[in-house]
């Protein structure tokens, strides 16, 4: 459990420096679930031993020692990426469903609809890679554009905080019943 005690210190002390919003959410997200881990006895913790957690404490010394800003953000996105991956496979490999549930009913704080936190959640258990629908807050995108309207919502081309490039943001005007097909038929999942 050394590993894990190094990385809340790590990941603390990365919360209180000068990083982007994107890794405080992501970093807090992956201290709450190890944090589940540690109060849990049903939890594999065995599993954990799998998780290189080395190449995170890497990545955070990169960023504190690089200079040059460009170079700051290109680490700063592979953090985010490990970070993203860790919590992810700590969800599918180590959590018990009591844990998970607990995880689900924190995402349906964040996003106010439990269909839509289920179908959340299931799409991260089912990546395995970071490409999934996802949930993130407003205050990771900068730099909005708007670009058109629609039956469904509107589409901008926004700056995505922790990445490099811009991405289209599809917002979808609250209608749940609309948004849950259309997150379905987007990732083609089944709500359990």
């Amino acid at each position: 459990m050394d590993a894990i005690n190094n990385l809340f210190n790590s990941l603390n002390e990365l919360i209180k420096g000068d990083i982007n919003v994107r890794i405080i959410n992501l970093s807090n997200e992956l201290l709450e679930t190890l944090e589940i881990i540690e109060n849990c006895t049903s939890c594999k913790k065995d599993d954990i031993k799998e998780i290189d957690f080395d190449k995170l404490h890497k990545l955070i010394n990169e960023i504190e020692s690089e200079k040059e800003e460009q170079k700051k953000k290109k680490i700063i996105c592979k953090l985010d990426d490990e970070l993203n991956k860790i919590d992810n496979e700590l969800s599918r490999e180590v959590l018990c469903e009591g844990c998970k549930e607990k995880k689900i009913k924190k995402l349906i704080n964040k996003c106010e609809n439990e269909e839509m936190a289920r179908l959340l959640y299931q799409c991260k258990l089912n990546s395995y890679d970071n490409s999934y629908i996802r949930w993130i807050p407003f205050n990771e995108f900068e730099n909005i554009e708007y670009l058109a309207k629609g039956g469904f919502g509107e589409v901008s081309k926004v700056n995505w905080v922790s990445h490099l490039n811009s991405v289209v943001l599809k917002r979808i005007y609250n209608s749940s019943n609309s948004i849950l097909d259309i997150l379905k038929e987007v990732n083609n999942v089944d709500i359990p």
